[in-house]
């Protein structure tokens, strides 16, 4: 018989198998099996992904020399790997690695005398000898009442559940409206009706919460997945789903490639997030991986969120996603009957006439003194990015844009220009602003150390918790940070966007954002709308117990439709001008976008590299796609990094045309690109 061996070698990332034969029946492997082959002048590790039984080969064809490990994948997999590849545009051998764990997976260590020795997978720890007879559930954990929005939600689900079609669901409810009891009660069918479960969640900060009270309604039934588990503590979990000991899975992004079967509920919960966007090849995108997952396994799609993306919330406009009908459900009010905190929105411009120069409005001391004096707890938001790439007038807030993309123009310092990065138009950088004449036109940014020292400064003594990259990066960090400030009486906790999102803390009364305006500012077209959800998914966590809470948001552009949408809890004037843009220039959720990053240590090198892959889309393009649009290639934001010259190509396409396959197709053409490195992200999420 011949089987299909596709081969995995790190050096190489490929998309095609390579044939080889097995002498007889006995032993024969299998798709999902991990084989031993011999490759070039070489031994490598290869997966099964065909058998022809009927086929016999010829004489030149290589043997396996042994099956090393058995049932790594199922042919399930490897079809949503396959498609995974085709869509974004990855070599299908790093596609199938997302559904490995590291750890059950045999390694090739070469000896001193140039030989190869197998090392052996780690063995994940015993199983019990299947699944519990039926569900474990915590009656006890269930609220007495539900909501009328969590009820009506909940019949649809429940339907929908026993229908067992794959359909998807938008649950667009308020923040502290009850989505995870939702949530937790459509898993309860779903196990009830024999089918496992899957949520996810967007940040690892998150996970503690989570697992913490899915493990008080499904006790040891829930297995976790994230990004800090050990090799051998994923494969203990691999091992848990696959034999049915966890029918629950809760975790990050890549906890859509756990070894699942019978799925009846797929949940991501906060699906707005970027989070869900994986930043490294293959750059698949969670919800369209779901998707895909849902419509395979029969499942139903959850998409839950206080604040839904346009993508999805347009999936139920029009009743249907990319590949499953879609439909949209409201939790309009809090489950305790309290009201959404007042905001306050203080214009930073009037500070600074006033004298002011301070990171805090004199509004906002006043409120940080009152939460102190009662004991209570505040929450300190710093919307900020990586990095602050453009320029902002202190006096009257103007930031230069380009008239022609919509986009804010980007200021590099090594050149002093300003540059828009759709369509590459460069300006020189003004010396007074141009709107009102201010000579403070500056780079605009601040540290989170920053606000917690000043906050220090401001009130002696009050207990700061300050989470960011630099003090979360230990394995359980994020969980310490947040107990502590859970313990405390009374304190404030400074962060970051990890801070903003998915946490309950009952006793925080004042929320505060210190700087609004660093993800409206960005060259990206999905600034308004991050910017809207990112400040009210924060101003929820204000006031969502007995005590009422504030929100206080510092700004330069009161007048922004994104902020004003926070200040009334209501984003559909926001929504609807961002449709009217997008439909325009045919952004997402309208048509796809696919950004082609090149490098290279060689600026000449990757310019005309560039350049040739241009053309070549642009042939492409006009033989068989002429609805493309090739854009570029232009010097990316970041022209240079870690010594490599950067540039980016720029496609545009209807809904209905795929980008993947025609970037596969035009880089194919060109051959191998020496000393350019290709990064392929289509539906890009930053464009830096």
């Amino acid at each position: 018989m011949v089987v299909e061996v596709l081969i995995d070698i790190a050096a190489r990332a490929l998309d095609a198998p390579f044939s080889y034969s097995w002498p007889d029946t006995e032993g024969a492997p299998q798709v999902g099996d991990c084989v031993l082959v011999g490759f070039g002048a070489r031994p490598a590790l290869g997966y099964v992904t065909a058998v022809n039984e009927d086929a016999e080969a010829d004489e030149n064809t290589k043997t396996v020399t042994e099956v090393l490990t058995r049932g790594l994948f199922d042919a399930a997999a490897l079809d949503l790997a396959r498609w995974i590849s085709s869509w974004y545009a990855a070599p299908l051998i790093s596609c199938l690695r997302l559904f490995l764990a590291s750890a059950t997976i045999p390694r090739l260590k070469k000896q001193a005398d140039g030989s190869y020795e197998v090392i052996a997978p780690v063995k994940a720890r015993k199983q019990s000898p299947g699944a519990a007879p039926g569900p474990l559930i915590n009656e006890a954990d269930r609220p007495a009442r539900l909501s009328d929005g969590q009820d009506r939600a909940l019949e649809v689900l429940s339907a929908a559940l026993r229908s067992a079609q794959p359909q998807a669901f938008v649950l667009a409810g308020v923040t502290g409206s009850g989505k995870t009891e939702v949530y937790l009660q459509a898993i309860e069918q779903s196990l009830t009706a024999g089918k496992t479960c899957l949520t996810l969640v967007p940040e690892i900060s998150l996970t503690p919460q989570t697992v913490g009270r899915y493990r008080a309604r499904f006790s040891d039934q829930v297995a976790v997945l994230h990004s800090r588990l050990t090799p051998r503590q994923r494969a203990n979990e691999f091992a848990r789903i696959r034999s049915g000991e966890a029918p629950v899975v809760v975790g990050a992004r890549s906890a859509l490639f756990a070894p699942h079967h019978d799925l009846g509920l797929i949940v991501i919960d906060e699906e707005h997030d970027s989070s869900y966007k994986q930043n490294n090849s293959p750059r698949y995108h969670a919800r369209a991986v779901a998707e895909q997952l849902a419509l395979r396994q029969g499942a139903v799609l959850i998409l839950g969120s206080a604040t839904p993306s346009l993508e999805s919330l347009e999936a139920a406009r029009e009743g249907r996603g990319e590949v499953l009908p879609c439909r949209k459900l409201t939790l309009p009010e809090r489950i305790n009957g309290a009201a959404l905190p007042p905001v306050t929105i203080v214009d930073m411009t009037r500070e600074f006439e006033r004298g002011n120069r301070s990171l805090f409005s004199v509004r906002l001391q006043q409120g940080l003194h009152e939460v102190y004096e009662r004991g209570e707890k505040a929450l300190l938001l710093l919307n900020r990015r990586g990095f602050s790439s453009f320029l902002l007038c202190r006096e009257c807030g103007f930031v230069p844009h380009c008239e022609s993309c919509s986009t804010s123009l980007s200021f590099h310092a090594t050149n002093n220009t300003l540059r828009c990065h759709q369509c590459d138009a460069s300006f020189v950088v003004y010396e007074r602003c141009p709107q009102c004449g201010s000579p403070y036109l500056r780079k605009f940014g601040v540290g989170t150390q920053q606000v917690e020292e000043e906050l220090k400064r401001l009130i002696p003594g009050w207990s700061v918790v300050r989470m960011d990259r630099d003090t979360t990066s230990g394995a359980h960090a994020h969980e310490e940070l947040l107990k502590i400030f859970q313990e405390q009486e009374s304190g404030v906790l400074v962060g970051t966007q990890m801070i903003a999102k998915g946490h309950d803390f009952p006793d925080v009364t004042l929320v505060g954002v210190v700087t609004a305006d660093i993800t409206l500012n960005i060259p990206d077209f999905r600034a308004p709308e991050r910017t809207y959800q990112l400040l009210e998914q924060v101003s929820g966590r204000a006031g969502r117990d007995r005590l009422p809470g504030q929100v206080i948001i510092q700004t330069y552009l009161p007048q922004e439709p994104a902020i004003e949408a926070v200040a009334a809890h209501d984003p559909s004037a926001l929504y609807e001008e961002e449709r009217r843009l997008r439909r325009e220039l045919g952004y997402p959720p309208f048509g796809h976008l696919c950004n082609i990053l090149l490098s290279s240590e060689d600026q000449e090198r990757v310019a005309r590299f560039s350049q040739e892959l241009a053309r070549a889309l642009r042939d492409d393009v006009a033989s068989c796609s002429p609805e493309v649009q090739v854009l570029g290639p232009s010097p990316c934001i970041i022209e240079r990094a870690k010594r490599l010259w950067r540039f980016h190509i720029l496609l545009k396409s209807d809904r209905a045309l795929p980008l993947g396959p025609l970037v596969s197709t035009a880089l194919k053409s060109l051959g191998p690109a020496r000393g350019v490195n290709i990064a392929v992200d289509v539906d890009p999420y930053e464009m830096m």
